[in-house]
C-alpha cells in the first residue's frame, strides 16, 4: 500500500529521500583505560584494583579477598575527566584480615593518591573529604555520579563490628579531587 499524501493522492516511497547510515561501530571509538592500581602513601596503601559491577543484591560487587579493590566499571575512569570513579575494597577478609583499605579511616584532606590506569598513565587526586556513615539507609547515589565535575571515591566498611552479622556497622567514604597538572 502507497502512502497517501494530504491530497489523497499517492506519492513514492518517502524512505527513498532519508540517508540511511549503519548503526554499527567503525572501530573508531576508544573504551577509556580502566584503573588498575591505587596508591595512597599516606595510609600506608597500595591495592591492585579490578572492574567489577553490581552484585546480585543491587550493591556494588567487591572482591572477597580485601587484597584487592573493585573499579565501579559503569561508572567513570580517570580519563573521563567528568562523573565519579569509584574503588571500593573490604576493610578485612579470611585471606587479608586486614586490607590496605582498612586504614581510610586515617584520610585526611591534604593527602594525594595516585591512580594508574592500564595504559601506565597516572591520575594525582588530593583528599578533601573523609566520612564515616552508618550503613542502615545510607544513599550512595551521590557518591556514583556520571556527570558533574570529576573526582575519585574510596569506600570501605569501619566502625564497629557486629560479630552476628559478620559486618562492620558503617561505611568509610574518602573523596578526592584531582590535581591539577
Amino acid at each position: 500500500m502507497q502512502p497517501m499524501s494530504s491530497s489523497g493522492q499517492g506519492r513514492e516511497d518517502p524512505s527513498a529521500e532519508v540517508p540511511v547510515q549503519s548503526a554499527s561501530l567503525d572501530g573508531t571509538t576508544t573504551a577509556a583505560a580502566a584503573p588498575v592500581l591505587l596508591d595512597y602513601p599516606d595510609i600506608d596503601a597500595d591495592i591492585p584494583v579490578r572492574p567489577y559491577g553490581v552484585s546480585a543484591d543491587g550493591q556494588m560487587d567487591v572482591p572477597d579477598d580485601a587484597a584487592v579493590a573493585a573499579w565501579y566499571q559503569f561508572g567513570k575512569t580517570p580519563t573521563d575527566g567528568v562523573g565519579t570513579t569509584v574503588i571500593a575494597a573490604h576493610a578485612g577478609s579470611e585471606e587479608t584480615p586486614i586490607g590496605p583499605l582498612y586504614a581510610l579511616t586515617e584520610a585526611r584532606p591534604g593527602d594525594e593518591v595516585t591512580v594508574t590506569d592500564e595504559d601506565g598513565e597516572e591520575h594525582r587526586y588530593e583528599v578533601s573529604e573523609v566520612e564515616q556513615l552508618g550503613k542502615d539507609g545510607l544513599d550512595f547515589a551521590p557518591f556514583f555520579e556520571r556527570t558533574g565535575d570529576h573526582r575519585l571515591v574510596m569506600i570501605t566498611c569501619g566502625g564497629q563490628w557486629i560479630a552476628e552479622e559478620s559486618s562492620y556497622a558503617d561505611n568509610v567514604i574518602v573523596i578526592a579531587e584531582p590535581v591539577q597538572r
